[in-house]
């Protein structure tokens, strides 16, 4: 069983991840890192190169050469079948590709970590940590740029997530 964490950005998805995958004896994936290496730049970097739409290709593809690779097809055992193979953290816009949405509700067991938006803000507006949605926002002012993609993924996440905590 691969398990995904979903969320929005700041809300301590590879935290836990990490934590969990210790836990459990399982390896760790977080997504952005994934892609940042396989693509050889930054999310920054590709966003700046290929636009959001070009990203969230990317990210896709990505997705499915991870759940590719961990996903067992014959289990030998019904204990196999449930055991923690795989922990995902998953960049917080992924939600926003149906075929992510599609691969993560089919092929794992995935968890909405779920965050207060006055948290998110305050661990944003100190360190925007070269997230490119919040960095190119121009005039507009972080807690509405905030607000906006946060109104917009919250049904997102709580439509995908099988349990949240």
């Amino acid at each position: 069983m691969i398990i995904s964490l979903i969320g929005f950005m700041a809300a301590g998805k590879t935290t836990m991840a990490r934590e969990l995958s210790a836990k459990v004896g399982a390896p760790m994936i977080d997504t952005d890192a994934y892609i940042e290496e396989r693509e050889g730049k930054t999310v920054s970097g590709i966003f700046a190169a290929v636009g959001e739409p070009g990203f969230r290709k990317i990210e896709e593809e990505c997705l499915e050469d991870i759940l590719e690779e961990h996903i067992s097809e014959h289990p030998e055992t019904l204990e196999d079948m449930h055991r923690c193979t795989l922990v995902l953290s998953l960049g917080g816009g992924i939600v926003t590709t149906p075929g992510c949405r599609d691969l993560i509700s089919r092929f794992t067991y995935c968890v909405y970590v779920k965050t207060d938006i006055d948290t998110i803000f305050n661990r944003l507006s100190k360190d925007t940590g070269g997230r490119t949605l919040l960095e190119n926002r121009g005039d507009t002012p972080l807690r509405d740029v905030i607000d906006r993609l946060y109104r917009e993924r919250e049904p997102l996440y709580e439509a995908l997530a099988r349990t949240t905590v």
